[in-house]
């Protein structure tokens, strides 16, 4: 990645070990952005697919309290525990990085 500082390699003012260290330092630098870059995607994507879910299971309640509507309470439940999971996944989602 160090290749992208260029005006900086070869500077006759700085020793050889001098410009080694910074461009070492710049790489881990930019490689740390690089990883929490990739982490961002991830929860992004994590989130995007709970939300999903929980839409495709208020869609799935609302046609079953068509169908049913005697079973509200049992619908309700189900689906509120699962959306709470879902919740909870996105959550730990990027924990111990």
């Amino acid at each position: 990645m160090s290749n992208q500082l260029g005006p900086y390699r070869g500077r006759r003012n700085l020793p050889a070990r001098t410009q080694r260290a910074v461009l070492e330092q710049v790489d881990a630098i930019q490689g740390d952005a690089l990883v929490s870059a990739v982490r961002t995607q991830g929860i992004r994507y994590v989130g995007q697919a709970a939300l999903r879910t929980v839409e495709d299971l208020t869609d799935m309640e609302t046609l079953a309290l068509a169908r049913n509507p005697q079973g509200a309470a049992r619908y309700r439940a189900i689906v509120d525990v699962a959306t709470a999971r879902l919740a909870q996944i996105v959550a730990e989602t990027g924990q111990g990085w």
